[in-house]
C-alpha cells in the first residue's frame, strides 16, 4: 500500500517537472519572437543560459539562426551551434547545427569580409538599393567561403523588397549548382511571386535525407498547390461574382419589358431597410474592433446591400405587375448568395486576410 502510494507521487512529481521544463522551452522560444535588436539579445541570452535539457534542442538551434539572420553575430551562433551538437547530439536538429558549424568555422577565418556582410545585413534597409547590390556583389565574388551565402542573402533581399525579376536572377547560378539552401529559398521567392510552376519545380529538387528536409520539401510543395488552388478559387469567384450580378440585371431588364416597358422606382426596397443600418453597424464595428478587416467588411457590406437592393426593385415591379414572384424571389436569393460569397472570398484574399481568418478558425480569437 505505502510502496503503491509512493509510486504514484514519484510519477506526479515527474510529471510536473516534465509540465514545467516543457512550459520554460516554450517561453524561452517566445522571447525570440521580437524584432526589437535588445530583447532579441537578452532573449537568446536567457537561452544561452539555460539548463541543458531535451526539449532545449530546438530552442538552442532558433537562438542560432536569429544570431545569424537577425543580430548579424555569427560568433554567437558558433558557440550556440557547438553546445548543441556537445551536450545534445541526439536530437533532430544536430544535424543542421553540425552544418552550420561547417558553415561558420569556415567564414570565422575571414573576420574582415564576416563583419562587412553582418554590417551590410545590419544596415541594409537604409541603404540605397544600388549601394546595396554593389556590396554585396563585391562580398560575393570575393575569394572567402562567405561569397555564396553574401550572394544569396541579396538575392533573399531583393526578393523580399519586392524585386523578384532581379532575384530570380540572383538565385539562378546557385540553384544551378543545386544548393540546397537556394533551392529552398528560391523556392519560397518564385511562391511570394505567385509563380507556381516554378515553386514545384525548384521545391522537387530539394534533398529529403533527414526529417528536417522532407518536412521542409513538404511545406514548399503544400504552399505552391495551396497558392496555385487559391487562384484559381480567386479568379471563379471573380466569375461568380460577374455572373450573379449579370442574373440580377437579366432579371432586372426582364421585368422591366415584359407587358410594356416600365421603369422601376428606385426608392430603397424594404430588404434594403432592414439590411443597411445592420451592414452600417457591421463596418463601424469592424473599423473600431481591428482596422485590417474593415476593407473586406465594406466591400462585402456594400456588395450584399447592392444586391438586395435589385432584388427588391425587381420583385416590387413583379408584384405592381401582379405577376407571380416566388420563383423569382428563390433565383434572386441564390444569385446574392453565390455574389455574397463570391465578394467574400474576394475581399479576404485581396487584402491577405485568408491565412489569418484560417488561423482563426483553428486555433480561435486570441490565436
Amino acid at each position: 500500500m505505502l510502496e503503491g502510494l509512493r509510486l504514484r507521487v514519484i510519477v506526479i512529481l515527474s510529471l510536473c517537472v516534465a509540465a514545467t521544463t516543457f512550459a520554460d522551452e516554450v517561453s524561452l522560444l517566445h522571447g525570440l519572437d521580437t524584432d526589437d535588436a535588445h530583447a532579441l539579445s537578452a532573449a537568446v541570452a536567457a537561452i544561452e543560459h539555460a539548463p541543458t535539457t531535451r526539449e532545449l534542442a530546438d530552442v538552442l538551434f532558433a537562438a542560432g539562426r536569429a544570431c545569424e539572420d537577425r543580430l548579424y553575430d555569427p560568433a554567437r551562433a558558433l558557440a550556440i551551434y557547438e553546445r548543441l551538437v556537445r551536450e545534445l547530439p541526439d536530437a533532430g536538429v544536430s544535424i543542421a547545427a553540425a552544418r552550420r558549424i561547417s558553415s561558420l568555422q569556415a567564414i570565422a577565418a575571414h573576420a574582415r569580409e564576416a563583419a562587412e556582410l553582418a554590417e551590410l545585413r545590419a544596415t541594409a534597409d537604409q541603404l540605397a538599393a544600388a549601394e546595396v547590390i554593389r556590396r554585396a556583389d563585391a562580398l560575393a565574388h570575393a575569394s572567402w567561403p562567405g561569397a555564396d551565402d553574401t550572394a544569396l542573402w541579396l538575392a533573399d533581399w531583393l526578393c523580399r523588397t519586392g524585386r523578384r525579376a532581379d532575384a530570380r536572377t540572383r538565385y539562378e547560378p546557385l540553384v544551378a549548382r543545386n544548393l540546397a539552401h537556394a533551392l529552398h529559398h528560391a523556392a519560397g521567392c518564385a511562391i511570394e511571386a505567385r509563380d507556381w510552376p516554378l515553386a514545384e519545380r525548384l521545391a522537387a529538387q530539394l534533398p529529403a535525407d533527414d526529417a528536417i528536409d522532407r518536412a521542409i520539401k513538404d511545406d514548399l510543395l503544400s504552399a505552391a498547390a495551396r497558392g496555385r488552388f487559391r487562384e484559381r478559387l480567386y479568379t471563379a469567384s471573380w466569375l461568380a461574382l460577374a455572373l450573379a450580378a449579370l442574373a440580377m440585371l437579366a432579371s432586372l431588364v426582364e421585368a422591366m419589358s415584359r407587358g410594356g416597358w416600365r421603369a422601376p422606382r428606385w426608392r430603397p426596397p424594404i430588404e434594403v431597410m432592414f439590411l443597411a443600418p445592420v451592414a452600417a453597424v457591421i463596418v463601424i464595428a469592424s473599423f473600431t474592433a481591428h482596422r485590417a478587416i474593415a476593407p473586406a467588411v465594406t466591400r462585402i457590406s456594400l456588395v450584399g446591400v447592392a444586391f438586395a437592393w435589385l432584388s427588391g426593385t425587381v420583385l416590387d415591379l413583379l408584384r405592381t405587375r401582379g405577376r407571380a414572384v416566388r420563383a423569382r424571389a428563390v433565383v434572386h436569393v441564390l444569385a446574392c448568395v453565390i455574389g455574397v460569397l463570391a465578394i467574400g472570398y474576394i475581399a479576404i484574399t485581396r487584402d491577405g486576410l485568408l491565412d489569418l481568418l484560417a488561423e482563426t478558425v483553428k486555433f480561435g480569437p486570441g490565436a
